[in-house]
């Protein structure tokens, strides 16, 4: 399946809309499966661009405007997700405001929560004041295209007394305290201990749910939770946010990570759901059949908690190379593995697990059966054999970890030749930020 994110998306956003909600229909009685024609959560009563025609995405935006009946006593903003029919992730982005009867939606390609959520404050401030004004600078938006790696773009508007810029995140960038919405919230209403639980079970790809009242505490918690798996990718089933009319998602027998709200989990029971992690990021409560955590190295257990303890720290990406750093130690050897063959590059699963310490190898020979394993693999081994070098962050912090564990006589037989291998990919980097766009 690889990648979830859209490499060549053209615009800022493919389409933008208010939605009505619709009043008197019971929701508790219909799910997507209950046959006939349900009456839609809401109407779209306006939009742009006017020739957009995704019919099954256009079906969908009513339901995760008003996924629920919503307490509207503040101003909410979350993202939710549309998957594609190539397994790729359109990202909807949903405004609710008590002084509006309407939720604005913008749905992209581009997972860029941070500048989307602003520019909805933005839309909603100039729709309010002046509706001229925010057609142009809707339009303008619109037509604009991406801006570079690192760059930004600069839309005008209040006869150029006002601008709006959009700073698009570097590539491969780690989510940070404060400036990343989705972690901050995450980390202020989930305990670390709940985090190293729904890691656990992240990497056992379990059946997981998050719960919460609150539509923009839901998505942010699922989004960054999902984002510590990094530099893997989930594969399965990824919902943010899900509407009551496809509740019967949450029967699936196969793994899942669903935001699922409140009022949404009440009425499904417990024998409907089977084996689930539920994290209720509202009361701070995990419930789990299994043990994960102990089913993980008692060595990256440790140092997750030592490290998640030392709250002082966690201003900025900390909390992101915390995460990364276990994975690191669980994955980073992976290039020890990789063989050289005249016509392309493979992987050797045995030689990976020989060359992890003794300690390491039963949890991966448990872990490369995964699909995020294998799709990680996958990846890397495409760049390998594309003749791309890369020099993300997961492979600075490879590189950083074996360092350490030298200075520290730490005997692994950790990347061979490591150094040179990461050096020859930075070289050409920039070939890849060229050809990516994330």
């Amino acid at each position: 399946m690889g990648s979830r994110i859209k490499n060549d998306a053209k615009k800022l956003f493919e389409f933008w809309c208010e939605v009505k909600p619709t009043h008197g229909i019971d929701r508790g009685s219909v799910n997507r499966n209950g046959g006939g024609t349900a009456t839609p959560a809401g109407i779209i009563t306006e939009s742009f661009p006017e020739g957009f025609r995704d019919k099954e995405v256009l079906n969908g935006i009513p339901s995760f405007a008003f996924p629920c009946d919503l307490v509207r006593d503040s101003v909410q903003s979350y993202s939710f997700v549309h998957t594609t029919g190539d397994s790729k992730w359109r990202f909807g982005f949903c405004r609710h405001d008590p002084k509006t009867e309407t939720a604005m939606v913008l749905i992209t390609y581009l997972p860029w929560h941070g500048p989307f959520l602003k520019l909805l404050t933005v839309l909603a401030d100039l729709k309010r004041t002046d509706l001229n004004e925010f057609r142009t600078f809707l339009s303008e938006a619109y037509n604009r295209g991406i801006p570079d790696a690192g760059g930004s773009l600069t839309v005008y508007y209040n006869s150029g007394q006002s601008h709006f810029t959009f700073e698009r995140p570097l590539p491969f960038q780690l989510p940070s305290i404060p400036e990343n919405q989705n972690l901050s919230l995450y980390y202020n209403f989930v305990d670390s201990k709940d985090m190293i639980s729904v890691f656990a079970a992240m990497l056992a790809e379990r059946r997981i749910i998050f719960t919460s009242s609150h539509l923009d505490r839901l998505s942010s918690c699922i989004q960054a939770a999902n984002a510590f798996l990094y530099p893997m990718v989930w594969q399965h089933i990824f919902i943010p946010v899900l509407p009551w009319e496809f509740k019967d998602y949450l029967g699936a027998p196969m793994p899942y990570l669903i935001g699922v709200p409140e009022p949404v989990l009440e009425t499904v029971s417990a024998d409907e759901l089977g084996e689930v992690v539920i994290l209720n990021c509202d009361t701070k409560m995990l419930e789990t059949p299994f043990d994960d955590v102990r089913a993980l190295p008692p060595e990256i257990v440790s140092q997750l908690k030592k490290h998640l303890s030392h709250t002082q720290d966690h201003i900025g990406d900390r909390i992101s190379k915390i995460f990364l750093g276990a994975l690191v130690q669980l994955i980073g050897g992976y290039r020890d593995a990789v063989e050289f063959h005249d016509t392309c590059k493979t992987f050797n699963r045995d030689k990976f697990i020989e060359s992890r310490p003794a300690h390491l190898r039963p949890f991966l020979t448990k872990m490369m059966e995964l699909q995020i394993f294998a799709q990680f693999i996958d990846d890397r081994l495409k760049m390998l054999n594309s003749g791309l070098g890369f020099s993300d962050e997961f492979e600075r912090e490879t590189v950083r970890y074996a360092e350490k564990m030298k200075k520290r006589g730490r005997n692994y037989v950790f990347l061979k030749h490591v150094k040179d291998k990461y050096y020859l990919g930075k070289r050409s980097v920039s070939r890849v930020f060229t050809k990516s766009k994330f």
